[in-house]
């Protein structure tokens, strides 16, 4: 009797504020690089790096997200950091990851830029051990110039930078959405056509 594989899951955390063509590229990049059963989209509650940052209400945030993933059988969205509240750190998602998913192998997808802070993420030596860190490149990024910066010890500085994936290269970012609609400019094939739906809608970001 042969052991069933285990489930791969990926993790892709994030403001979502709102979410756009270029996280779903990401996310379907990851899948099929990564070979993963499934992804997860997990809406921050307060990312603690915009703590400051007014967001959109977090309810339609995750609406945005249901919105732009439906019909694709290797996402879902999980409300885990909504319910949760307050500050969203990515040691407590993963450990509640692998609290309801017992025995499947995680990742968590990250930009790379994020690797030159990765040391002050909390309990980050934990969340080493207990996910693979998978950072992503567009393309035209200073690979040595990154690697300098990362303040963690080996060998995960080296394992990081072995892990990281490419990702096709769209240059969208959700500021720029919010900035065209605050200036009444289309956003037109930069989001889901579902999600321009419902900003529309509910009169976001105007």
């Amino acid at each position: 009797m042969t052991n069933k594989p285990k489930e791969r899951i990926g993790v892709f955390g994030g403001s979502f504020d709102p979410v756009h063509i270029g996280h779903l590229t990401i996310a379907q990049d990851a899948v099929e690089q990564l070979e993963l059963d499934r992804l997860i989209f997990v809406p921050a509650a307060v990312p603690p790096h915009k703590q400051d940052a007014k967001l959109a209400d977090s309810r339609h945030r995750f609406e945005m997200l249901q919105l732009a993933t439906e019909g694709n059988l290797s996402f879902e969205v999980s409300d885990m950091e909504l319910q949760r509240g307050g500050v969203s750190y990515t040691f407590d998602t993963m450990k509640q990851v692998q609290f309801e998913h017992p025995g499947a192998e995680l990742f968590f997808i990250v930009g790379l830029d994020s690797l030159t802070i990765l040391h002050s993420w909390r309990n980050i030596e934990q969340l080493l051990e207990l996910c693979t860190i998978v950072p992503f490149a567009r393309g035209g990024e200073d690979l040595a110039l990154v690697a300098a910066q990362i303040k963690l010890s080996e060998p995960w500085k080296r394992q990081l930078l072995e892990r990281l994936i490419r990702i096709h290269e769209i240059e969208i970012s959700a500021s720029e959405v919010r900035m065209r609609l605050a200036e009444g400019l289309s956003i037109r094939y930069l989001v889901p056509p579902e999600v321009e739906m419902y900003i529309a809608e509910h009169h976001l970001y105007g």
